[in-house]
């Protein structure tokens, strides 16, 4: 399985822009984020940029269609009034994907808006990144408002957290993962303690409360 990361906007594209954050900055913060988290799981992945780099609908649209990949993450944030994550799917697709990653965020701590398709004037998929991606599903996430102030206190704590939770989403509804558990504890100390030492030697460790 190869999932495709796409960091939207870049180079003098700097998308949606408010309280000193652009967009291109934190598209490709999170999607370099999903690329290391997915490696750790043993997952293949292509990034459609990997520095500030600007990119045509149709050099983006190619790399995603030529790279091997089934399934596309198109990250992005909001802006111009609105509150909460939003999750796009083409509307050639049954949306069972799209509600999966919608769940998962509102489960890391973001509100959902909708999960939604839209059609164009031409009765295709009004985003290129739906209509030029030929076979591959592709989802856009939108995680949240920029221009938001509820919002924006949300992602500059949790963004990557939400992006994680995405990408995980994905791949649960699309194949097996297995886990792992190092161990369980009474007391929470101990289990932090633990969940530290294999964060530092690499680990996707994580701490879930069970009664």
């Amino acid at each position: 399985m190869m999932i495709i990361i796409d960091a939207g906007h870049g180079g003098t594209d700097p998308g949606a822009c408010a309280g000193g954050i652009r967009e291109k900055d934190w598209t490709l913060e999170v999607s370099l984020h999903q690329q290391s988290f997915l490696n750790n799981l043993g997952i293949q992945t292509v990034l459609t940029r990997t520095s500030d780099k600007g990119l045509t609908p149709i050099e983006r649209t190619n790399l995603v269609k030529r790279c091997g990949g089934s399934i596309c993450i198109s990250n992005h944030f909001n802006a111009g009034g609105g509150k909460g994550a939003e999750v796009i799917h083409s509307i050639y697709s049954d949306g069972k994907l799209a509600k999966a990653a919608g769940h998962a965020l509102t489960s890391a701590g973001m509100p959902l808006r909708r999960v939604f398709s839209r059609k164009g004037r031409d009765d295709r998929d009004y985003y290129f990144m739906h209509r030029l991606t030929g076979s591959v599903e592709t989802l856009i996430v939108e995680y949240g408002f920029l221009d938001s102030t509820e919002d924006m206190a949300k992602l500059r704590a949790l963004r990557l957290k939400l992006a994680e939770s995405v990408a995980l989403a994905v791949v649960k509804k699309t194949q097996s993962v297995y886990v792992v558990q190092a161990g369980a504890f009474q007391e929470k100390k101990r289990a932090l303690t633990l969940c530290t030492e294999l964060r530092e030697k690499g680990y996707d460790a994580i701490i879930k409360e069970e009664r």
